[in-house]
């Protein structure tokens, strides 16, 4: 949390603005997460929380299957007040899955009953403002990248990799992700590469 500085130190004021809010460690927000799993009567209970800053706008993600949530350091220490929101958000992500299989759509009614049990509003998106980060993102991609799903084999040619449910067989986090420099003979390199070549990348 962000500390706060009594009145008449107006020096001392102005050098802990400049401090960033100290974040949550990963053992604390596996912690919490366990604890939001007991209130949601979910059995299984392992989980892991890493922060990731090759994140970009995106606060957080959840890889369902995998039991794994990634944290956006860059975004979230603009709003510490939000992590729990966030985390919540995308534990009930992984607490919904578990609870109820792959018939729990991504922002459903499971994943909102959770989110609301938790005493959180079921916002699909949040509301930090990161636009400078999006501007900073497009400068620096240098790679475009082929998203496979590894159990129906749709295919997804993008700038940037998205995870979740796959738009061609709704399975979650199963996708191979391979990229290329971001150039015209990058992007041809990927568009030639058969589903073959692309999983001997993970043989």
């Amino acid at each position: 949390m962000a500390a706060e500085c009594g009145a008449g130190a107006g020096a001392m004021l102005a050098s802990v603005s400049m401090v960033e809010p100290q974040l949550p460690q990963p053992d604390e927000l596996e912690r919490r997460v366990r604890e939001l799993f007991a209130a949601w009567r979910v059995a299984d209970c392992a989980v892991t929380v890493a922060w990731n800053g090759r994140l970009t706008t995106t606060a957080g993600r959840a890889f369902v299957r995998r039991g794994h949530i990634e944290l956006n350091p860059r975004v979230l220490a603009r709003a510490v007040d939000q992590v729990d929101m966030v985390l919540t958000h995308e534990a009930a992500h992984v607490a919904a899955f578990r609870l109820f299989g792959d018939a729990a759509a991504d922002h459903g009614r499971h994943w909102r009953g959770l989110m609301r049990l938790a005493g959180h509003a079921p916002d699909v998106t949040h509301k930090i403002p990161v636009d400078d980060l999006r501007r900073q993102a497009r400068r620096r991609s240098r790679y475009v990248y082929l998203r496979l799903c590894g159990a129906c084999g749709d295919r997804l040619l993008a700038a940037a990799v998205r995870y979740g449910r796959c738009a061609g067989c709704e399975r979650r986090d199963e996708f191979l992700v391979v990229r290329a420099p971001a150039t015209a003979a990058g992007r041809k390199a990927l568009e030639r590469m058969s589903d073959a070549e692309v999983r001997a990348h993970f043989a």
